[in-house]
C-alpha cells in the first residue's frame, strides 16, 4: 500500500524496458550475423565467432589472445591467452600459425563457425596453414585488415569491402578490437 506500491510499479517499468533494450539489442545482434554470413558467404549462420590476435614488443613477451563471441555478445569466459614457444624474433606469421595450432588441436573445445584474424592476406594464409595442420581444412577463415578495414576470404581474389555502417563491418570490428585489448 502507498508509497510501496508506487516503488513497486516503477520497479515494472524499469523491467519492462531493460526487457525491451535487451530484446532489441538480441535482435540487432541477431541481424548483424545474418548480414555477416551473406557477405562472406558463410555455410552457416556464425554464431561463434573466434578472432585471434599476436602482441609483443619487437619479439619480446609475445602472447597470441583468441577472444570468442556467441550470438554477437563476448564470451569472455571462453577468451584464451597463450604464451608463444616456438618462434624467436618478430615473425607475426609463424606466432599465429603457433597459437591457432594449438588452439585447433583442442578437439574438446567447440568449433568456431568464423576464425577471424587480425591482418590481412599473409595473416590469413598463416591461418589457413594452422587449420591444414591441424586437419580442420574446411573451417571457415577471414582475416580483417586495419587500415581499410578490408576482409580478406580464402579463394577470393579481391577483398571484401563492407559498407560503412553496416551491422556486420560493426559486430567483425568490435570482435577484432577485443582481441586486441585482450592481447
Amino acid at each position: 500500500r502507498g508509497p510501496k506500491v508506487q516503488l513497486v510499479a516503477m520497479a515494472v517499468e524499469t523491467a519492462r524496458a531493460v526487457l525491451g533494450q535487451t530484446l532489441a539489442s538480441a535482435a540487432s545482434r541477431r541481424r548483424a550475423l545474418e548480414e555477416l554470413q551473406a557477405a562472406l558467404g558463410l555455410p552457416r549462420l556464425p554464431r561463434r565467432i573466434e578472432c585471434a590476435d599476436i602482441s609483443n614488443i619487437s619479439g619480446v613477451l609475445a602472447v597470441g589472445s583468441v577472444v570468442t563471441f556467441l550470438d554477437g555478445a563476448a564470451r569472455r569466459g571462453d577468451y584464451k591467452r597463450f604464451r608463444i614457444k616456438t618462434v624467436e624474433g618478430a615473425d607475426d606469421y609463424a606466432m599465429l600459425r603457433e597459437v591457432l595450432g594449438r588452439r585447433l588441436g583442442k578437439a574438446e573445445w567447440p568449433t568456431p563457425d568464423l576464425l577471424l584474424i587480425d591482418g590481412g592476406v599473409g595473416q590469413l594464409h598463416a591461418g589457413l596453414l594452422a587449420a591444414r595442420d591441424a586437419g580442420r581444412s574446411d573451417l571457415p577463415l577471414a582475416s580483417l585488415a586495419k587500415e581499410e578495414e578490408l576482409v580478406f576470404r580464402p579463394g577470393r581474389p579481391a577483398p571484401i569491402r563492407l559498407p560503412e555502417g553496416s551491422r556486420a563491418k560493426h559486430l567483425l570490428q568490435a570482435v577484432r578490437d577485443e582481441a586486441h585489448r585482450f592481447a
